[in-house]
């Protein structure tokens, strides 16, 4: 059986499921270092995507992947709305933060060091990558198989979830912080690139989003980090719910069929 028929259509986004926890079982196995450990956890789901896509659909499959990444004529709004978001989530979180007390305008201007110009160089080629993986294979697997936007969203943001659990334990990233802002924020973040990813139909677009979610975090150095960890997960609810209730019932239906994908213009 030639290589690229290994795995069938409609089993790729539970492959790709399988090889994702998988490749974070190893991950945590070998006890890596906890500086390391979120680096090497960007690259699961993207290996999972070329991986799942060269077992499923050979050299094409690979090649219709990539094309999502490079996809950059989309208009000039979504690039304003892939960045804006962010940027509204991290101010709405500062001016909340300010009106209850948790720090004044002088503090967080004065948060913002040399660091904070770093912070968007560092995220943006890791969130692309995520995304390659997340959206432009994950997503477009479910809708592929006539599931509907929210169904897609959900199922990533479980498997986003899952990889972001361990993140908890001792000396890890996450360690300290409360659990239940966690699978709210990733939910809602979720939904969020669902959204602009089926609109766009570009990974480099949803990249960009994913990254300055990470990028703008800078925005709120001037606040408690636990309670700016539990104000983003409401804020980010807030903004999905938002998204979700201008999208109306499309949200809840099976998109277009999947050799329609190369119009792009199902209206999520």
């Amino acid at each position: 059986m030639p290589l690229r028929q290994v795995v069938k259509p409609s089993q790729r986004l539970t492959a790709f499921a399988m090889l994702v926890l998988s490749l974070e079982a190893v991950t945590f196995v070998v006890r890596l270092d906890a500086a390391i450990t979120p680096f090497v956890l960007v690259f699961i789901p993207t290996v999972a995507a070329v991986a799942v896509s060269a077992v499923s659909g050979g050299r094409s499959a690979i090649i219709m992947l990539l094309r999502r990444l490079v996809r950059v004529r989309v208009g000039v709004r979504w690039y304003l709305v892939a960045v804006g978001i962010p940027v509204l989530e991290k101010l709405a979180v500062d001016v909340t933060g300010v009106l209850l007390g948790r720090s004044t305008p002088d503090r967080m201007v004065s948060a913002l060091t040399f660091p904070a110009l770093v912070v968007p160089l560092v995220v943006l080629v890791p969130a692309i990558l995520e995304e390659l993986g997340w959206r432009g294979f994950g997503v477009q697997a479910a809708v592929e198989q006539g599931h509907s936007p929210a169904w897609a969203a959900l199922v990533v943001a479980a498997l986003f979830l899952t990889l972001h659990l361990p993140l908890y334990l001792p000396g890890q990233l996450y360690a300290g912080l409360p659990f239940w802002p966690l699978p709210l924020s990733l939910l809602a973040a979720s939904v969020l690139l669902t959204w602009i990813y089926l609109r766009t139909r570009s990974v480099l677009i949803t990249g960009l989003m994913h990254a300055a979610f990470n990028a703008t975090v800078p925005l709120t150095w001037g606040l408690p980090a636990d309670w700016v960890w539990q104000a983003r997960a409401i804020s980010l609810i807030l903004i999905a719910a938002l998204v979700v209730g201008r999208v109306g019932t499309s949200w809840w239906r099976s998109p277009l069929p999947a050799a329609q994908e190369a119009r792009h213009d199902y209206a999520c």
